[in-house]
């Protein structure tokens, strides 16, 4: 008999009880994944005696041993073992990595993760580690659990209202770890008020911050802020993965409509393999910006430890990429051993830079099939809403840096020669757009200069990019169609291209919906903090600024954070979190759509201006 002619039988023998097992095992998988995490939370949140330690770890222990006997049973059950092994190769890594530290742990007494870190002087790596595998696979868990019931398979979910619950989702379990007393320096210092602003602030990709990153949390909070701000950043691939589980569960959504409700239709970026994508990518340009800034890290900078010097590049370099606005390091960039660290800067600005243009220009411009293409049919070219989203992008930088010069030239630059203030003026240029990392005293700049970035603030990056604002693609539209009705135009029409009417509302909608939030939020918080325009180096501006800031979700600040009221930041909580959604998926997410528009009411002219 050959192989395969054992494989059948064996196949034979094991279907009776196929489908039983393989349930009780997803569901023990799935209790154990949550005794799991919820010990682990209570390890790295709490402060326990030696002997609870010593218990969490055996659960840690079991829960792994379980993990990779349900891996194992799912391999022997499937009818074709070597496509199933193509098919969880990942999840495959994760459970050879742990039966690799079972061996070495059982027979040589090693933790084989544990020792690469702290090889390398990151003295938390091993523990961190353990968090992540718990993460993925209680992941893995739950999405197999996902299976369909006729129950909740009527109901229907506007898209909005699914990408919204995945925000509140991350927003809440980041509110509560960062509650735990292990995550800041003074246990029992953080407020409900501060952790649940941290989180948004984190989430939403902003930077905005009531207390201080640096000193205030512990590297166990730094390391969840830094996470968060991975979540948020790549909203769209959190948002992909409720919509995948919604889907198999049944839910009245498919995940293709999800994408084409947040990209246009016809779009490159395909439903499928968009999370990978993603993902990969963005893990791609962190991993090489983490590796640069690590690099250009000086031996007379104050770093006890490599492990400090490596987690200090990785989290900065996820925070410029998905414009986060944090740092580790009191004064962020303008700490006084790295404000004149230009070569960082360029580094962070261009992390900043591709953040900011946004998942679909990535791809449409580097895809290498793409690019293979363009070079083979010269005449082909990059999508319209790439090619407009760079330009309007590259402009708005390039005015910014030249109004920056002019506005600061004999003010906060009266110090520096002409290459570094440009340098200077470059990255404020590129992160006042959303990035919130600054390499200049925002309080000490020119009115001139703070109400140009307002405008850029407000304006923002690309569409479907972490950066926050109107949008440059809505702002080229709204620019485009002034411009055409001005020169009497019928028509909108970009690059031989006409744009659909129904693009230019949506932009004008954006544009208004937007504005008026920012305005009532910005009255409210005159009304809330009379306390800092009373101060006499603090104005209306002050105010303004900040709002803005938190709306756009850049994080740039002139130091009044700190300083809100309990109301003010529960206004710039509300207008993170509705800036980062965006106003319309807000709307959207309340409201009904018409159920028929087949029918036209009689035409009248109003007067304009």
């Amino acid at each position: 008999m050959n192989i395969r002619g054992i494989r059948e039988k064996i196949n034979l023998f094991l279907y009776g009880s196929k489908l039983q097992s393989l349930r009780l095992m997803k569901i023990g998988s799935f209790v154990v994944s949550i005794i799991a995490i919820s010990a682990l939370f209570a390890y790295h949140g709490f402060e326990l005696d030696e002997e609870t330690n010593r218990f969490i770890q055996i659960i840690v222990e079991v829960s792994f041993g379980y993990y990779v006997l349900h891996y194992i049973a799912k391999l022997i059950y499937d009818f074709s073992p070597a496509a199933f092994l193509r098919q969880n190769w990942f999840e495959g890594i994760m459970v050879l990595i742990l039966l690799s530290e079972g061996v070495m742990y059982n027979v040589f007494d090693i933790l084989l993760v544990e020792s690469i870190f702290d090889f390398v002087g990151i003295k938390s790596g091993g523990a961190l580690s353990v968090v992540f595998l718990q993460f993925y696979l209680f992941l893995v868990v739950f999405f197999e659990l996902s299976d369909k019931t006729s129950i909740i398979s009527n109901i229907k979910l506007h898209p909005s209202t699914i990408f919204i619950f995945s925000f509140l989702v991350i927003i809440a379990a980041g509110t509560a770890l960062l509650l735990m007393p292990e995550m800041t320096t003074v246990k029992g210092s953080m407020t409900f008020t501060n952790a649940l602003f941290t989180s948004v602030s984190a989430t939403c990709v902003t930077g905005l911050a009531v207390v201080n990153t640096a000193s205030f949390f512990s590297l166990k909070g730094q390391f969840v802020i830094m996470m968060l701000m991975k979540l948020g950043g790549l909203n769209i691939v959190s948002f992909a993965y409720l919509a995948a589980f919604l889907n198999r569960a049944g839910f009245g959504v498919k995940q293709d409509d999800i994408i084409e409700d947040f990209v246009t239709k016809g779009s490159f970026f395909n439903a499928k393999n968009m999370l990978l994508k993603v993902f990969t990518l963005s893990l791609l340009i962190e991993f090489i910006g983490g590796a640069l800034i690590y690099a250009l890290l000086t031996p007379d900078m104050p770093f006890k430890t490599e492990g400090d010097k490596i987690f200090f590049s990785i989290f900065h370099s996820i925070s410029a990429f998905n414009n986060g606005g944090f740092s580790t390091i009191s004064g962020g960039m303008y700490a006084p051993f790295l404000r004149d660290a230009y070569i960082i800067h360029v580094v962070v600005a261009l992390l900043i830079l591709l953040g900011a243009f946004g998942f679909t220009v990535l791809f449409d411009l580097f895809t290498p099939s793409l690019l293979r293409d363009r070079l083979k049919h010269p005449w082909k070219r990059p999508h319209m809403s790439t090619i407009l989203a760079v330009r309007t992008h590259l402009i708005l930088v390039g005015i910014s840096m030249i109004l920056y010069l002019i506005a600061e030239w004999n003010n906060t630059l009266a110090d520096h020669n002409f290459v570094e203030s440009s340098i200077i003026a470059m990255f404020q240029a590129v992160s006042v757009r959303s990035a919130g990392l600054n390499t200049a005293d925002i309080h000490m700049l020119a009115m001139g200069t703070t109400f140009m970035m307002v405008i850029m603030m407000f304006i923002g990056g690309n569409t479907f990019s972490t950066a926050g604002g109107i949008k440059t693609s809505t702002f080229a539209l709204i620019c485009i169609n002034t411009y055409s009705i001005i020169r009497g135009k019928k028509k909108v029409e970009v690059l031989g291209r006409t744009i659909p009417t129904d693009d230019l509302l949506k932009a004008f909608t954006v544009l208004v919906t937007f504005g008026g939030g920012m305005i009532a939020c910005t009255y409210i918080l005159s009304l809330t903090e009379t306390h800092i325009l009373a101060l006499p180096d603090r104005s209306f501006m002050d105010l303004l600024f900040e709002e803005v800031s938190a709306f756009s979700t850049c994080g740039y600040s002139t130091g009044i954070t700190e300083l809100m009221s309990t109301p003010g930041k529960y206004i710039l909580i509300f207008s993170m979190f509705v800036g980062r959604l965006g106003t319309l998926s807000i709307i959207f997410a309340f409201t009904r759509k018409i159920i028929t528009t087949n029918y036209a009411y009689p035409e009248e002219h109003i007067m304009v201006g």
